[in-house]
């Protein structure tokens, strides 16, 4: 006999159309939600929500005050960083903070970064440690330090590569090259000195000279002036006579 599971079941419905898989979604820490963009900053070292008067994190001390809050930002922007952080659906958001990183502002940071420590879904994690290692800010190197100790290998390995590219970017000039370029200096300053002291003195001698020549000039004219002239005498004209 034929095998009977070749055969389909007479009840099910061989058109029912199959049921769509479930969107990949997970619960937003209920804080998340209530950040507020016109009253709280985000610090971007530590990841920390903070009012937006604050200046400096109380949290970790950072100052803050040459970093634009998103609050400053464009409608746009705004938008996509809400959605990064509270739309349910994990691609959403990944996608949501990949956008933000290509736009290159720094008012994202502290988005990325609270993400980076606090989102449920280790792909958008790890979306976010790339973006901040993009933006080669050197305030991220704490968050991305931090990140670390994810439960996420894929975290931890983005996180690396982060502080890898913001290193590279903010790598200070060698020793030998600092020593080089101050010596360099120095050598000009001091031919520079040395041209305009030669200059000077031979501005002041052809100064002096000038002067020398008018006071010969003069003292030859007040001769001339203080001299006068010898009468010559009138000889007899019976002398020239024959």
């Amino acid at each position: 006999m034929g095998n009977h599971n070749n055969y389909p079941n007479p009840r099910e419905n061989p058109y029912r159309v199959q049921a769509q898989p479930k969107e990949k979604s997970v619960p937003i820490n209920q804080q998340t939600t209530r950040i507020d963009f016109n009253s709280n900053r985000i610090c971007p070292s530590c990841g920390k929500i903070i009012s937006l008067k604050h200046n400096f994190c109380k949290f970790c001390g950072v100052d803050l005050s040459g970093l634009r809050p998103m609050q400053d930002a464009d409608r746009t922007m705004r938008e996509l960083a809400k959605t990064a952080l509270t739309d349910p659906n994990a691609d959403v958001r990944k996608d949501a903070v990949d956008t933000l990183g290509d736009f290159g502002e720094y008012e994202v940071l502290g988005v990325l970064a609270y993400i980076l420590l606090n989102d449920p879904d280790e792909n958008v994690r790890k979306e976010a440690a790339d973006e901040l290692g993009d933006l080669h800010h050197i305030i991220s190197l704490d968050v991305l330090a931090k990140a670390l100790k994810d439960r996420s290998p894929i975290v931890r390995k983005e996180a690396i590569e982060g502080l890898k590219k913001i290193k590279k970017k903010n790598k200070p000039e060698k020793r030998e090259d600092n020593e080089k370029v101050k010596v360099e200096k120095q050598e000009e300053v001091k031919e520079k000195e040395e041209s305009e002291t030669l200059i000077a003195q031979e501005e002041k001698s052809v100064s002096v000279d000038e002067e020398q020549k008018e006071q010969e000039f003069k003292e030859v004219e007040d001769e001339d002036e203080s001299e006068p002239l010898e009468e010559i005498e009138r000889e007899d004209d019976d002398y020239y006579k024959i």
